[in-house]
């Protein structure tokens, strides 16, 4: 992806609801969206260039990556009740079951996975 702007934005967390929306895991779009927003509004920000998104379905979930080619990794820190910015992340790693950022030899990734309880009617039943 390289023009990443507002309609950018939108289409990606568009991309994001319809695949979680296929996969049947809708109770997530809501954070997932919010946490692409979070990831793509940091590389237009911090890391501006090519980035690459990937929403991965999962047995459990959803993992969200996003993977740009700027060195310098974020910082995820606890807000200060003054701070005009920086709680994205934090916010997203408090909300997400799982958040990492890697450093690749080019670039890093900033990821997270949002887990859900399988509905009734996909628990696994006994034999008969």
């Amino acid at each position: 992806m390289t023009d990443l702007g507002p309609e950018a934005l939108a289409a990606m967390r568009e991309v994001t609801r319809i695949h979680l929306r296929l996969w049947r895991k809708e109770e997530l779009s809501s954070t997932a969206e919010l946490g692409v927003s979070e990831l793509l509004t940091n590389v237009l920000v911090h890391a501006p260039g090519d980035c690459e998104l990937l929403v991965r379905e999962t047995a459990d979930g959803v993992v969200v990556g996003v993977t740009d080619f700027e060195d310098v990794l974020p910082v995820v820190k606890e807000p200060t009740e003054d701070a005009t910015g920086g709680r994205g992340l934090f916010l997203l790693s408090q909300l997400a079951d799982e958040f990492d950022i890697h450093q690749l030899d080019r670039g890093k990734q900033v990821w997270f996975r949002l887990s859900f309880a399988p509905r009734d009617d996909e628990k696994e039943q006994p034999c008969r």
